[in-house]
């Protein structure tokens, strides 16, 4: 994404609540008003604006971050370190970890999460009601396609926000309870700024479902130098990214012919732009225009107005062993949500008395994407034992590295339980394989009777600190096991979500 301007007065008309208006009067035009794009050039810039939505005003403040934070918290993968030991704590992430969170707005969340999903939404709001209210044809003299790609991504972006809003803010789907202001155009004054429907997961994820089969039918398949923008060719959604999250979206819905169908069409019809040929660090090590060969959308974190100096994401040093700017590898005083046993234990690489096993040293997940850091390497801290961190971001050098989003082995892995879902264990063994031989590992060698499971532990260690874990065990329906914490599993749907924050309450006059 280049830099981009957006007009002062588009911002004023984003969403209800997300910029505290506090009387009319902030409505008030003092110029005439003009139409808010006078070219397709400049309507270009409406989907990089909504891209730089996501990502907020800030570093601190991303929401990748956040959202992933959450998938973690919640569920088994993740400890938190020792505070005796000296690793910090952050007190939101210590009441997810506790699962401690009903009832209560996790303010983490607040800013990274609900303001910068509804900037975004109010964003691609803006410029969707433009190219409808012009026929989908704004600018007849560029062609009757010509902004199709444009109404595609800006489709991809809003139903990305509101996935990610559904999942933090919402109990598990299916859920009728009105939870989430719910906006799909543009607010044009006051009163309609402040006032929303509040809508249920039900009525989200519908939308979300609407959004992306629009967006799949509208992106192009793939970026084309002779037709696209340069901009384009730089972390911006295409169709396979549109059916990647569709098919993750139909998943948690339960809805598994559906995502099965997606999934078959991201991994079969791809035309060889997405393979598990690299390493697994090939999806981490990447910025500017560049991908790992698995990687079908990624965010390019560096590019925007006001980089490269401070939008770097801040947070992922909490669950990440690498500094900040990976100039020093793991000297980073900041993390405290490691690797829990129960995680090592079931991915097999770490035995009952916490020793490395040979199974681990063999994956090349566990040899490129974590590290076991002895008292003696971790010098900075009081800890008496070996901890494993995860270690995938920040891993081009820097903190401008850019972040998978979505990758193929998580559409294989989702793909091989559908398949085994529906009783095609082969299919489900072809998949499973290919994920471990990317690995370095062995075909799978287990009995159809425990396939499934096999499935459920090798996603485990596939996407394990990506904020997968959580979602997934949900869209399974499998109860989340207790971890590192001791007692029992909890139920699936268990309420692990977020309140809204006061401050949309206090403003919104629908709630």
């Amino acid at each position: 994404m280049k830099s981009f301007k957006i007009k002062t007065w588009f911002i004023a008309l984003l969403v209800l609540g997300l910029v505290s208006c506090d009387n009319e009067a902030f409505f008030e035009l003092t110029n005439p008003p003009e139409a808010p794009w006078q070219s397709l050039e400049e309507l270009e810039k409406a989907p990089i604006g909504a891209y730089y939505c996501l990502s907020g005003n800030g570093g601190s403040r991303t929401m990748f971050v956040y959202g992933r934070m959450a998938g973690e918290a919640y569920a088994d993968g993740m400890a938190l370190a020792s505070i005796e030991e000296g690793y910090p704590v952050q007190n939101d992430v210590e009441d997810m970890y506790n699962r401690d969170v009903e009832g209560k707005s996790i303010a983490i969340f607040d800013n990274a999460i609900f303001r910068n999903a509804y900037f975004a939404i109010g964003h691609a709001n803006g410029a969707l009601d433009f190219i409808a209210a012009n026929d989908g044809v704004p600018f007849p003299e560029e062609g009757p396609d010509a902004t199709n790609r444009i109404e595609g991504e800006l489709r991809f972006v809003r139903a990305f926000a509101y996935y990610y809003l559904a999942r933090i803010y919402a109990p598990a789907y299916p859920d009728d309870t009105p939870r989430l202001p719910f906006r799909t155009n543009q607010a044009t004054n006051f009163d309609e700024a402040k006032t929303s429907t509040i809508a249920s997961a039900n009525d989200i994820y519908d939308f979300i479902v609407a959004d992306l089969i629009e967006a799949k039918r509208l992106l192009p398949e793939r970026y084309d130098a002779t037709i696209h923008p340069e901009a384009y060719a730089d972390g911006r959604a295409n169709k396979f990214a549109a059916a990647a999250l569709l098919a993750k979206v139909y998943f948690q819905m339960g809805m598994y012919d559906e995502a099965l169908a997606e999934a078959n069409f991201v991994i079969e019809e791809n035309g060889g732009d997405y393979d598990l040929s690299e390493d697994p660090i090939e999806a981490f090590n990447k910025t500017g225009v560049s991908r790992g060969k698995e990687v079908i959308w990624y965010y390019a974190l560096w590019a925007g107005d006001g980089l490269p100096s401070w939008k770097h994401p801040r947070r992922f040093d909490w669950y990440n062993a690498t500094e900040q700017r990976a100039t020093t590898p793991f000297n980073n005083t900041s993390r405290f949500m490691v690797a829990s046993d129960a995680f090592l234990e079931t991915a097999g690489w770490q035995d009952a008395n916490g020793n490395e096993t040979p199974e681990a040293t063999e994956d090349l997940r566990y040899a490129q994407l974590f590290l076991r850091l002895s008292p003696e390497a971790d010098s900075a801290f009081a800890n008496t034992r070996d901890y494993v961190w995860n270690n995938r971001y920040f891993r081009a050098g820097d903190r401008e590295t850019n972040l998978p989003v979505l990758r193929l082995a998580d559409i294989v892995l989702l793909r091989a339980f559908l398949r085994a879902e529906s009783g095609d264990n082969a299919g489900a063994r072809a998949d499973l394989n290919m994920v471990r031989n990317r690995a370095g590992l062995d075909d799978y060698a287990g009995s159809d009777g425990d396939l499934i499971n096999a499935i459920h532990n090798e996603r485990f260690k596939e996407m394990a600190f990506e904020g997968d874990r959580f979602w997934y065990l949900q869209g399974a329906r499998v109860d989340i096991p207790a971890g590192d914490r001791g007692g029992s599993a909890i139920p699936w749907n268990s309420p692990l979500y977020s309140e809204i924050p006061d401050f949309e309450v206090e403003l919104n006059d629908g709630f």
